[in-house]
Parts: structure tokens; C-alpha cells; sequence
């Protein structure tokens, strides 16, 4: 058997290597691609991007980034260090505002970093192939691909981080590199500050392993002092609005929730990194606790790097259960997976003294076989996931040019959130920054009571509030106070770029927040519409503010009400039909449900089953929720059908849910226009494509 082994073992190396060489260009082509979507595209992708390409503006204005006193607008913080922000600044002096530089510096930030991976793989093993293989697995996490994508600071700071790593292990023995590894150590802090764990920790316990305490305690002192001297000096020339916005407005509420679902994340999409990592630092561990054993050291200087930045980046993760926060919390996790997962290919992790060169052979192609299944699910989440979540983004690229141009012919001062980047690519700075000042209002650290007085005033002449489909994120970037003053103020006027536009309500023309029915309306509303209305296959969907579950959903007029035992979210209810006298009518309420239909929001007393219940008009049925169809959650909302009876025997049209033909072929039923019974604007459907309108009436409201 042995001699068998020893005779196939070189073909499955080589048929191995020749697997993994195509699995790592195919990712390579992966990325390259979803940067070339993502890169010179032009509008925003993330929130955050506008906010940093907002501070180079500034900077290049010769404006402060870091204001302490945030009694008068602008009402923005500057929530990293400056370097990102610095290297931007030339860019927009040169070019205007835009985003691609970012994004440009953001793809190299990557690119690099899956290079100083491959460099202090391969300078720790010796092993070319797993160095190479450690970068590519890198590029390939779908948390990698879908941030690298964005002008953020997050792949800037990594790369600096990374870059100094490989100094250390490199020329960590002389005085320069000593200096050298500790200020790059240093850029990555003040870039982003949460790199000043993962990192900094791995190079001291590296050097201390490597060159001793004494040079570690240098180490440590020269990334202390020089981070403190500039923290101190930046404090001071700012009047503390450094430390104030780089500590005071990063401190948002943690929950749990937030965590667990990341985590979960993780575990799915990298379970063989995961399983590697974990596995590599019980090694790492057991190797720390027992030198004087005899066991082979010099194959553990490796891990004497990749397992505290494993153990540092782990503990920085756990941060992303911070509200607003995402996957950019999990790249220092990413980096270190990828440079464990190089070193166990390389054979670097096993503790034997004595073992066969056939056998290590066997068990360093079994671990690239791991690596090469990892890579193919990771590739497969990366095209399933952020290039898709990419191409959905660039699909309105219509519609943002059309709110681009809103935005260029809107007189200042204009509020937005999730598209603010339309006022950076006008020229324009930001006014308010709703997400940050939110979380401060919330803690008691900004006083939000002049905005909220200017909002009164309606001195904005457009708001935009960003709808996405899943969650009301919303709830996180405007205070309640906030809404509540843009609702009673302002009227959900347009919708354009997947937002809600409100503007200065007038009284004349739009109806009242408080609206539950138009004047001379047969029925009332069946309930509120903050956000607008969709016009969808003749229902109307009535989108209102806040979470599901809390936007109550009313009978729209006096009936007896069924629910079918398999109606999750909806129920229905038959009428004297106002219009036609002496005829019957039914109303159809549905979406009263969580994502997926896991929770009903129906009221109690209309179980699953009911029929013949009487309801009077202005009762309570159920709370809008997320549910919109299997597998499609959007804003709360109720969505409102009217339509005729079976002539049978007054039944509901159980067809017009399904899309099925009537059982009777010269059936006309189909769904009534539900505008007349409701006064509201004259509905007008394209070719059955979704409509958004504002909610008015066609008379006076009441």
C-alpha cells in the first residue's frame, strides 16, 4: 500500500495543483469582474460612501473634518481618522466629486492585501502554492468582493495593516524595519481605529516569539507612542472634536440579534476556513503551553503569527453587532482565515515530530482538496450573492439619473439618507449625516431640537427617504421625532430611485397626516399611507412609517368577514356594494404578516378558519406587515383589493390570488378599481407594472 501510495502520490499532487491553479482564476475573474461593474459606476452604493467623499470635499475647501460643537449645521461627523479621507482629497481637487477613486483605491486595497497574505504565507513556509492559494482564497470570500466594491475605508486600513505585518516577519530583526512595520501599523489605526487589535497584537507576540521581549517592548512602544502623540495632537488642534468624533459617535446600541445573524452567516459560508482556524488555534495554544516538550517549534512561527491575528480579529468581529453595522466588520476575520487555511496547505500545522514525507504529502493535498471545496462555495456565494446584490443595485441607474437631475435643479438645503451621494455629485456638501446623528441623538449627545424646529419651518425643499425592501432601515436613520416632523410636515410627493421624496405639504393640496377618509368617500381608508401608495395588479398597497406589525389595518366599511384556514396575513370581507345598489361587493386585505409568513399580525379574534363574522366599519382587523408574496418582504404595508362576488353563490374569487382561470370560462371577475370606493386619485396601472403615487384625495380629505 505504501508503495502504491508513494507512486500515485506525485499524480494527485499535480492533478490537484492543476484543479486549484483553475478554481484560482476563475475567482480572480470573478472579482475582476464585479469590480469592473462596480468601480466607474456612477452613482452611490452604500450609505457610507458619500460621507467620506463628503469630507474630502471639505478638505479640499480648506473646511475642518472634526467640529466638536454640532449646535448649527452642518450636522455631520467624521467618524474614522483622516488618512482615508487625505488620500482622497487630491482626487477630488483634481476631478470633482465622485466615487470611482474610492472604489479604485478600495480594489487595489484588496488586490494588496491578498498579496502580503500570499508573502508572509509563503515567507513562513516556504511553500510558493499555498501563499499564492491563501491570497486567491482572500479575493474569493463574498464578504471581500461585495466591500472592496465600495469608497470605503475598510480595504485601505487592512492593506496598511497587512503591509506592515510582512515588514516585521521580513526585516523585523533591524532598527528600520522595526520603525517601518510599527508606522504602517500606525496608518492602519488611523485609517480605521478598530484595526489597533487584531494586527498590532499578532506582530508583538511574532516578535516576541521570534526576537525576544525586549524587541516586542519596542515594538509596543514605538505603535503607542507614535499613535498617541498623534492622537493628542489632533485632539488638540481639533478642541477635542477628534476624539469626540472618532470615539463619542461610533458608540451605537449593540444588539444581539445583529450578531447572532452574522455569525450565522459565517459559519455558512466559510465552514472549512472556520473549522481550519479554530482547529489551527487549539495548535496554536497546545504549541504555547508546551515548549518544553518535544515538539518541533521551528514549524510554529507561522502560527505564532496567524493565531493571535486570528484571536484579535475574531474579537474584532464580534463588533458587528453594532446597529449600522455589516461584513466590513468581518474582513480582518476573512484575511486571518485565509492565512490560516495557507498555512495548514503548506503542512505548517502539523505538530509530529516524525512523519513520513508521503504521509505529509497526503496530508497537505487532502488539506488544498478542503481549501479547493471551500472555494468553489465561496465563489458560488460570491456570484449568488454580492455580484448579484450589485447588479440589483445598478438596475435603476434610469431612475437615479432622473433623481441625479431632481436633485441638480432642487434649491438647497435638501435631506437625504441612503442617496445622499446625488448632493456630493452635485458639488454640494452635506447638511446632515441622518444615520450618525441619529445614534447620537440617541445617547443624549446632540441635541436635535434645531433640526427638528427647520424641519417645522418645511426650510428643506426635498427629503429622501430610501426604501428597502426587507427592513424599514429607516428606523435607524431618523429619530422618531425626526419622522414624525417630516410626516406632519411634509408629503410623500414622488418616488424615484428606489425613494420616497417628501416635500413642503400644502394644505390646499394634500391631505392631512392624520387622513382616515376623503370627503364624500363611500368607505373609509383601511389605513395609513405615510410613504405613499402602490398601484399593483388593482390592489392598492398602503405603505406606512415604522415597524411591521404596529400600523393598524381597518374594515373600510361595515360586512361579515371569512379567512380561509390557509390565509397567513390576509383576510377578506363582503359588503352591500355603495355603487351599485342591491349588489354585493368583496374587500381584500393581505400583508398582514412577517417575512416568509412566520407571524400573523391578523387580529385575535379572526382565527384561521372564520367565516360569517360580522365587522363594523373602522374595526380593527390586524397591523401592516412585511409579507408581500413567498419569498418577498417590503416596507409595512396592507395591500387593498376590491373586487365583485362568485354569481354562484357569492363566494370570494379565490382565482384572482392565483392567477388561475375561473372555473366557469365566460367568468368576467376580476379585481374592481378600488378608487372610487376610496375618492382617492384616479389609479392608472402600465400594462401591469408596479405605480407609485401619493396618497390624495380627489375632494377635500377628511
Amino acid at each position: 500500500m505504501r508503495k502504491i501510495l508513494e507512486v500515485l502520490s506525485p499524480y494527485l499532487e499535480d492533478a490537484i495543483k492543476m484543479v486549484v491553479i483553475l478554481f484560482a482564476i476563475v475567482a480572480v475573474l470573478i472579482f475582476i469582474g464585479q469590480k469592473s461593474l462596480a468601480v466607474f459606476y456612477r452613482y452611490p452604493l452604500d450609505y457610507g460612501e458619500a460621507p467620506l467623499v463628503d469630507q474630502a470635499m471639505r478638505l479640499a475647501q480648506g473646511q475642518p473634518l472634526y467640529r466638536r460643537d454640532l449646535a448649527t449645521p452642518p450636522y455631520t461627523v467624521s467618524n474614522y481618522p483622516p488618512l482615508y479621507p487625505l488620500v482622497l482629497t487630491p482626487f477630488v481637487a483634481l476631478f470633482g466629486p465622485a466615487f470611482w477613486p474610492g472604489r479604485l483605491i478600495s480594489t487595489l486595497g484588496a488586490l494588496a492585501t491578498a498579496y502580503f497574505i500570499g508573502r508572509i504565507v509563503q515567507g513562513q513556509t516556504g511553500d510558493r502554492t499555498a501563499g499564492r492559494v491563501a491570497g486567491v482564497l482572500f479575493l474569493a470570500i463574498p464578504y471581500v468582493g461585495s466591500w472592496s466594491s465600495l469608497a470605503r475605508v475598510d480595504l485601505l486600513a487592512l492593506a496598511l495593516s497587512m503591509a506592515g505585518l510582512v515588514v516585521l516577519t521580513q526585516h523585523g530583526d533591524t532598527r528600520k524595519g522595526l520603525i517601518e512595520g510599527a508606522l504602517l501599523l500606525v496608518a492602519a489605526v488611523y485609517t480605521r481605529q478598530s484595526y489597533g487589535l487584531a494586527a498590532p497584537l499578532a506582530a508583538c507576540v511574532w516578535t516576541w516569539r521570534r526576537y525576544g521581549w525586549r524587541r516586542a517592548a519596542t515594538l509596543v512602544a514605538l505603535i503607542g507612542g507614535v499613535g498617541l502623540i498623534l492622537l493628542l495632537g489632533l485632539n488638540l488642534a481639533t478642541g477635542g472634536g477628534f476624539v469626540f468624533n472618532i470615539v463619542n459617535a461610533n458608540v451605537n446600541p449593540y444588539r444581539m440579534d445583529n450578531l447572532l445573524r452574522n455569525w450565522r452567516d459565517v459559519r455558512d459560508t466559510l465552514p472549512i476556513l472556520l473549522a481550519l482556524g479554530v482547529t489551527g488555534m487549539g495548535l496554536c495554544v497546545y504549541w504555547l503551553l508546551a515548549t518544553r516538550k518535544n515538539l518541533p517549534l521551528q514549524s510554529a512561527p507561522g502560527w505564532m503569527m496567524a493565531g493571535p491575528y486570528l484571536l484579535g480579529a475574531a474579537l474584532s468581529a464580534l463588533t458587528v453587532g453594532k446597529v449600522g453595522s455589516n461584513v466590513n466588520y468581518l474582513l480582518e476575520l476573512a484575511a486571518a482565515l485565509s492565512m490560516t487555511a495557507g498555512l495548514w496547505m503548506a503542512g505548517h500545522a502539523l505538530p509530529w515530530a516524525e512523519i513520513s514525507p508521503t504521509a505529509r504529502r497526503l496530508i497537505r493535498n487532502g488539506m488544498i482538496a478542503l481549501v479547493i471545496v471551500q472555494l468553489g462555495f465561496m465563489m458560488r456565494g460570491t456570484l449568488l450573492g454580492p455580484v448579484q446584490d450589485l447588479k440589483v443595485r445598478r438596475q435603476p441607474e434610469r431612475r437615479l439619473e432622473d433623481l441625479f437631475w431632481e436633485v441638480k435643479r432642487t434649491p438647497d438645503p435638501i435631506l437625504a439618507d441612503e442617496f445622499m451621494g446625488m448632493l456630493t455629485l452635485n458639488g454640494r456638501t452635506l447638511y446632515l449625516q441622518p444615520f450618525e446623528m441619529t445614534q447620537l441623538a440617541n445617547a443624549g449627545l446632540w441635541d436635535q431640537t434645531p433640526l427638528l424646529e427647520s424641519i417645522r419651518a418645511q426650510e428643506f425643499s426635498m427629503i429622501m427617504i430610501h426604501h428597502f425592501m426587507n427592513y424599514p432601515v429607516y428606523t435607524e436613520r431618523w429619530t422618531p421625532e425626526m419622522l414624525d416632523a417630516i410626516l406632519t410636515y411634509y408629503i410623500a410627493d414622488e418616488w424615484a430611485g428606489e425613494s420616497v421624496i417628501f416635500r413642503p405639504r400644502d394644505a390646499a393640496v394634500h391631505p392631512s397626516r392624520t387622513l382616515t377618509a376623503c370627503a364624500h368617500a363611500p368607505w373609509r381608508l383601511p389605513g395609513s399611507a405615510d410613504f405613499g401608495v402602490w398601484w399593483l395588479t388593482q390592489s392598492l398597497i398602503f405603505m406606512s412609517e415604522g415597524f411591521e406589525g404596529t400600523a393598524p389595518v381597518y374594515a373600510v366599511a361595515d360586512g361579515v368577514l371569512m379567512r380561509p384556514g390557509d390565509w397567513v396575513g390576509a383576510v377578506a370581507i363582503l359588503h352591500d356594494d355603495p355603487l351599485r345598489p342591491g349588489q354585493k361587493v368583496w374587500t381584500y386585505y393581505d400583508g398582514m404578516a412577517s417575512a416568509w409568513g412566520e407571524r400573523s399580525y391578523v387580529a385575535a379574534e379572526f382565527p384561521p378558519g372564520s367565516e360569517g363574522i360580522p365587522v363594523k366599519q373602522g374595526q380593527l382587523l390586524g397591523y401592516q406587515g412585511t409579507w408581500h408574496k413567498p419569498g418577498m418582504s417590503i416596507w409595512p404595508h396592507v395591500t387593498f383589493g376590491v373586487a365583485e362576488p362568485l354569481h354562484a353563490d357569492g363566494g370570494f374569487p379565490l382565482h384572482l390570488l392565483t392567477g388561475q382561470a375561473p372555473s366557469d370560462p365566460e367568468d368576467p371577475h376580476t379585481f374592481l378599481d378600488p378608487s372610487p370606493y376610496l375618492e382617492t386619485a384616479i389609479s392608472s396601472p402600465i400594462m401591469g407594472t408596479p405605480v407609485w403615487f401619493p396618497l390624495r384625495c380627489l375632494g377635500t380629505a377628511r
